[in-house]
């Protein structure tokens, strides 16, 4: 994970921006980064974002953050507690600073050493980590402004520090022009004139020289009274009578025959890869790691990256860096051959390849380079061997697998960074993305005139995430921009690894085209390994491992030995667990060999079969409406694609058992996602295939699950035709639990329609039914629905008291919330509005734990209706702001109405008629099928009607149909600005 504060504040896992929350959250991580690995109390925490004023609940406000942040970097092992604190644990080089700050100082150290071409290389890398000005967001926190200050502080030396560097390297000419933009944004700093009157100086411009001396010293002097420093004003005197010492340093010519870099210089150039180029260097320097392997799949950039980590570090070696390519090797035993041969060494008579190798390397101060060894792994114990029988050498290898030898240090290889999931797909927000610049640059090579705009930017994006950002994918579909356009090279990503075409006739076999790369690495593969290789391709989303072993068949040994070969990719996924998962380019060429293979109908069948009863294990009421649901939520998450791949399967491909099984499965988990339009797609999907006599209790299940998304979407009127189907259905069936859920259903929709008497008459019956069935949640459930048909003030306040009692009993905490958020709107209707607000405190303190917007949306609306009938207008107003931006951030159409009627009547109430009437145009035409209730009358008569009477009839109605005319986004945009 990658924690960046050189710039806005950002961290990244896997390649992907994780999203970290408002303000306050942002600026404790980014004080925890600052103390990386260190603990910080939450006393120190709350001092450090508050100051000396904090609230007296700021230490379990800091509490909260952390937990919700926690939650966000989805890894236990990041963010932990220690009994002196919070600890955010940050590996070496994954916090840009940290990385910023070490590099300058091996810089400082290599400048003194005379190396001032490493050291200016060394700082230009370390700078391009600065992406804007540090913790910007964080200013206004009482810890951020020194830090600041820090950062900014090391920021400008380096600079100087690179500046010295450049200056020691005879590049004086070429810094003139930026060292003038430097000291007037910086008058300041003498250092900074001092190093533009040297490279003046050395550049033949003496009087310049002089004359920049003359404007430093007026601005310090008239400025800040102060005469320049002696550093200074001896550079002065020294250019007066023109010291030697002055003059360029010699920087040497290497002559033809001088050791010169034996490795092999890059076609083209790297791009995104400094990150990785310099930990890997560092690494290497260390002295510590004498066998280094870069592991990833195919095509990940293995090779280019050692070469360059290579090139960078081949000056701290006597004897500098040589490379060993093993790609045309086919045997282990001939590794050493290939050494032998690739180093030029001259064995001696009777010696043997390894032999000759050891002495060879025995007095050499050297890195060597070993390239592809993955389908050598015999030859990892005279690899490893190698470094322990010479002690100045140190080997770098690349392969698609560990070498598994006791000496072996790795460096797994990720694919370039990708577009952040949810950012905009134009063309600033993918500026700087690796991914999306290897592909420009590649693109280019083949069409000069190639350039990402806003018509193409999508495309590109997608390209890029569609193979996963692996460089050798990018650059083949890259190689397609001489004769089709992104949008075109998108479309045939779909149909086949060969859409992305061949690659360069000099590149080796095996990397040119993709399917090679693959066929590579798959031919590597053992009979079990392939057994499991091609079923793995049925996983939308990856897999646990549980999920891998139960539909795959293979071991966890086989799959332990998939994941080293990086043909699958662990991932820690929270709540302990892990996931595997295909590279997208992976897991289509092992789709196109499930597609060939003759039990690819047994696979589908297994992974249906497994998604479906993970289903009923998660999705049930008690699961996800109890103490259990978060965990529950997520496991769901987690598997969301591979639930509808189950789904698409089974209605294409099962019986309709299975499918509506699914669909009743997943029915409440869609519910609290706030899935309405894709649930009923689905659920329609189902309930169309063939009918059965055997599947009529699963038509009605699914049928109740149905009723309960036809409100969100406005569909209300159709509610009473499908709760009829199902009754009817489940009096057929005769399973008491099944006609009691009817009942239920039916009860619903007769509160919804205003018949109170035939609704508490209907739940009376679900009551009957539920406790012939002997299931407690279900009485529970019953009683929820009676208590919503009281008929009176007293008797609501009786039966929710019961209802509530037996939903705690049984744990379902999600529906009694919804129960007290339900009752309150029942005590607005019957002019009990203290009752309303008891209720709703007691609901909101529940669905604040739950985190669900969708309940607490329900009760900020019925919360603004209390608080208008009691008088309270601007928590009236509050309250409706706050449901309607949940109501737009859901896009739940239906709801629109509740809020905008709100507002409507807080404008009255301030005496703002035209918006008045605007809002409850806006309102009326927003209003799905819902009867007008007691609710409408109280308003109308409290409100509307005297605002009317106001302003008169005729502006009120013109002002009527003006908000009528808005589009639900314009009518919530006008609803929440400020009143004039």
């Amino acid at each position: 994970m990658e924690f960046r504060i050189l710039g806005p504040l950002e961290v990244c896992a896997e390649g992907h921006a994780v999203a970290l929350g408002g303000a306050k959250p942002r600026a404790a991580l980014a004080l925890l980064a600052l103390n990386a690995n260190r603990p910080v109390s939450a006393e120190r925490l709350a001092l450090a974002l508050w100051g000396e004023d904090a609230p007296a609940g700021a230490v379990n406000t800091v509490q909260v953050h952390v937990s919700r942040l926690r939650k966000a970097l989805a890894d236990p092992d990041v963010l932990v507690t220690t009994p002196a604190g919070y600890c955010l644990r940050v590996d070496p080089g994954d916090l840009d600073a940290d990385r910023f700050e070490r590099q300058l100082a091996i810089a400082r150290e290599a400048l003194a050493a005379g190396r001032a071409e490493f050291a200016g290389d060394l700082l230009r890398e370390a700078l391009a980590l600065w992406r804007g000005a540090p913790l910007a967001e964080c200013a206004w926190a009482p810890f951020a402004p020194p830090e600041i200050d820090r950062l900014e502080e090391l920021h400008l030396t380096a600079v100087e520090v690179r500046v010295d560097a450049d200056l020691a390297a005879g590049r004086h000419a070429e810094l003139v022009a930026e060292l003038q933009r430097l000291t007037s944004r910086h008058p300041w700093r003498e250092r900074l004139h001092a190093q533009l009157m040297l490279a003046m100086y050395r550049s033949g411009r003496q009087a310049d020289a002089l004359r920049s001396y003359r404007r430093a010293r007026e601005v310090l002097v008239e400025q800040m009274g102060i005469e320049p420093g002696r550093e200074l004003q001896e550079l002065h005197q020294a250019m007066l009578v023109h010291d030697p010492a002055l003059e360029p340093p010699r920087v040497a010519i290497t002559p033809a025959g001088d050791r010169r870099s034996a490795l092999p210089a890059p076609p083209n150039r790297t791009i995104g890869r400094e990150r990785e180029i310099s930990l890997v260097s560092e690494r290497l320097r260390t002295g510590s790691v004498r066998l280094l392997t870069l592991t990833g799949p195919g095509g990940v950039g293995k090779t280019r990256l050692a070469l360059e980590a290579a090139r960078r570090v081949e000056p701290d070696f006597a004897d500098g860096a040589r490379f060993v390519s093993l790609a045309a090797v086919q045997r282990p035993q001939d590794v050493a051959a290939a050494i032998v041969e690739s180093l030029r060494i001259i064995a001696l008579s009777g010696e043997s390849p390894e032999e000759a190798v050891e002495r060879f390397l025995a007095d050499k101060n050297l890195l060597l380079v070993i390239d592809n060894c993955e389908h050598l792994l015999g030859a990892a114990r005279f690899i490893a061997g190698v470094p322990a029988a010479c002690p100045a050498v140190t080997v770098l290898a690349t392969s698609r697998e560990q070498l598994a030898v006791h000496a072996e240090q790795r460096h797994p290889v990720a694919p370039l960074a990708l577009p952040a999931a949810g950012t905009p797909d134009h063309p600033e927000a993918l500026e700087g993305v690796n991914a999306v610049a290897l592909f420009c640059e590649r693109a280019r090579a083949h069409d000069s005139g190639f350039y990402v705009d806003e018509h193409n930017a999508p495309a590109v994006a997608e390209i890029c995430r569609r193979v996963d950002g692996v460089p050798l994918a990018i650059e083949l579909a890259a190689a397609r921009c001489g004769l089709l356009s992104p949008d075109e090279i998108a479309e045939r990503l779909d149909a086949t690894l060969g859409a992305l075409g061949v690659g360069a006739r000099d590149a080796p076999a095996r990397q040119r085209t993709l399917r090679a790369t693959i066929d590579w690495s798959h031919e590597l593969l053992n009979d079990d390994e392939k057994a499991c290789f091609a079923p793995f391709a049925v996983f939308a989303g990856g897999a646990t491992v549980h999920a891998a072993e139960a539909i795959t068949g293979a071991s966890i040994d086989t799959l332990d030995r998939l994941v080293a070969k990086n043909l699958l990719v662990g991932r820690h996924a929270g709540h302990g667990r892990t996931r595997l998962a295909m590279l997208e380019t992976i897991r289509l060429y092992a789709a196109e060999r499930l597609a060939c293979t003759a039990d690819r109908g047994d696979v589908h069948e297994r992974h249906c079969r497994y998604y479906l009863a993970l289903a009923q294990r998660h999705g049930t009421e008690p699961a996800l409406g109890g103490q259990t649901r978060d965990r529950d939520l997520a496991a769901l998450d987690a598997d969301s694609n591979n639930l509808e791949a189950a789904l698409r399967w089974a209605i294409a491909n099962s019986s309709p058992d299975v499918a509506l099984a699914l669909v009743i499965g997943l029915g409440r988990y869609w519910l609290l996602r706030h899935r309405y339009a894709h649930a009923v797609s689905w659920m329609d999907k189902a309930l169309d295939k063939p009918s059965t006599d055997t599947h009529k209790a699963l038509r009605a299940r699914a049928l109740l699950v149905k009723d309960q998304f036809m409100w969100p979407l406005g569909r209300e009127d159709e509610r009473a035709s499908i709760v009829d189907e199902a009754a009817a259905l489940a009096g057929e069936v005769g399973d008491p639990e099944l006609i009691s859920r009817a009942f239920q259903s039916l009860a619903h929709v007769s509160v919804r329609t205003g018949r109170s008497p035939a609704a508490s008459a209907l739940a009376e019956q679900a009551i009957e039914w539920a406790i012939r069935a002997g299931d407690p949640w279900e009485i529970a459930l019953a009683h929820y629905e009676h208590a919503l048909a009281a008929p009176t003030i007293a008797e609501l306040r009786v039966r929710v008291q019961r209802a509530a009692s037996m939903l705690h009993d049984v744990g379902n905490i999600f529906q009694l919330a919804g129960l007290l958020t339900s009752a309150a709107y029942e005590a607005i209707c019957k002019a009990s509005d203290r009752d309303a607000l008891e209720y709703l405190a007691r609901a909101e303190t529940i669905t604040r734990m739950l985190e669900d917007p969708y309940m607490l949306m329900l009760i900020r609306g019925n919360a603004g209706l209390a608080a208008l009938f009691t008088g309270d207008i601007d928590a009236a107003r509050g309250a409706f702001c706050e449901e309607l931006r949940l109501c737009r951030e859901m896009v739940i159409l239906s709801a629109a109405h509740e809020p905008l009627r709100g507002l409507a009547a807080v404008a009255a109430a301030e005496d703002d008629l035209p918006r008045a009437a605007r809002l409850n145009g806006a309102a009326a035409a927003h209003r799905y099928a819902d009867p007008p209730d007691p609710v409408d009358a109280r308003l109308l008569a409290g409100f509307f009607e005297p605002a009317r009477a106001r302003q008169g009839a005729r502006a009120w109605d013109a002002d009527i149909r003006g908000g009528a005319a808005l589009n639900f986004n314009d009518a919530i945009a006008y609803a929440l600005e400020e009143p004039s």
